[in-house]
């Protein structure tokens, strides 16, 4: 007997994505409202133990540098051919990141792939799973869980999407819409997450609001380039990459 499992196109699955993430927009739109959040802070408290999970990302690096001056200045030679761009720091060298994975084996793969005349090799972005102990409402803690997943979802999303662009799957104002819609889910869960009394004074709070905040202003700077081919592919990189930048900072603040 043979079994066939059809797998469906990258734009059927960015389709569903936008959709899906329309349908979220409008849900934490409408759950975000300051009177449904007071209602919740009025709940019961109850104490849980949440785990922020490690964080491994894998980098294709461009090459490295003694200073940071001189890796922004390299930088600005690939931004506009599809990599990220970013300037790293890591073990005391400055890098440039052309692009990221969840995998090693796949970021050795297209390390490979790259020129002769670059210095291509892989290096690693990690911070290890941080455990603690909130004492809340239920549905406030469940936002902190959702913003962090939120966060960690729309980094490989992105990477995801810019891969896509260079395959030639979406076009790049179905990229752009992805872009918007992120931003806005964002933004949305950000606001709600304020709403709660004292967010602001709260670290893990504070941190989390302006992770999504910050998140949500890089895409909406993306969308308003109106870029198209490698340029965009190279911005939407950058903004996953720097999200992941901030979720590792984020992560490493919770165990100081």
């Amino acid at each position: 007997m043979v079994v066939r499992r059809d797998r469906p196109t990258a734009l059927a699955v960015s389709i569903a994505l936008m959709v899906t993430m329309l349908v979220v927009y409008v849900l934490t739109l409408e759950a975000a409202r300051p009177d449904a959040v007071e209602r919740v802070s009025a709940a019961p408290r109850v104490t849980r133990e949440i785990e922020f999970a490690a964080l491994e990302g894998w980098c294709v690096s461009l090459g490295r540098w003694d200073s940071a001056d001189q890796a922004r200045a390299e930088a600005a030679r690939f931004t506009g051919r599809g990599a990220a761009g970013c300037v790293c720091a890591i073990d005391g060298r400055w890098h440039v990141l052309g692009t990221m994975y969840d995998s090693r084996r796949q970021a050795e793969r297209v390390a490979e792939t790259v020129g002769e005349d670059i210095p291509a090799e892989v290096v690693a972005l990690t911070a290890k799973a941080v455990k603690m102990r909130i004492t809340a409402p239920d549905r406030q803690i469940d936002l902190i869980v959702a913003a962090d997943g939120l966060l960690r979802d729309q980094v490989w999303q992105l990477m995801s999407v810019a891969q896509q662009l260079d395959r030639g799957e979406i076009q790049p104002e179905a990229a752009l819409t992805l872009c918007a819609l992120s931003a806005s889910e964002g933004k949305a869960l950000g606001e709600k997450l304020g709403f709660i009394p004292g967010a602001e004074d709260n670290a893990l709070c504070a941190a989390l609001i302006d992770a999504l905040n910050r998140a949500a202003a890089r895409l909406e700077d993306v969308r308003a380039g109106n870029q198209g081919g490698a340029a965009l592919s190279g911005l939407i990189r950058q903004a996953g990459i720097e999200g992941f930048m901030r979720l590792r900072e984020l992560q490493a603040g919770l165990t100081k």
